[in-house]
């Protein structure tokens, strides 16, 4: 038993140095979940819509162009990411994985 004593030891250190290099995440308040209910929500559903919009209406040039992916991403998935995926009130870093696409 004895000879485990060194071993537990540094097994609770290592558990312990794990758990204290998780960064916290910061929880909205309530201001801003209401901020976005009533406003960053529903211009963000508008927001998509028009880019639906123009990304149909630029059709035609970005496929000339062979742009159509990035117009795509740009116009239509981030205003989506940006309504329907991120958590009530966490606005920052919802476009943090943009990359340009080059085919």
């Amino acid at each position: 038993m004895k000879q485990n004593r060194p071993l537990s030891i540094l097994f609770l250190i290592s558990l312990l140095l794990s758990f204290s290099s998780l960064s916290a995440r910061e929880v909205p308040s309530g201001g801003e979940m209401l901020l976005d209910i009533a406003l960053a929500r529903p211009l963000g559903l508008v927001g998509t819509c028009l880019g639906v919009g123009a990304f149909l209406i630029s059709l035609p040039f970005s496929a000339l162009s062979g742009t159509i992916k990035q117009s795509s991403k740009r116009l239509v998935v981030y205003p989506a990411k940006f309504t329907f995926t991120r958590g009530l009130g966490d606005f920052p870093g919802y476009m943090e994985p943009y990359e340009i696409v080059e085919e």
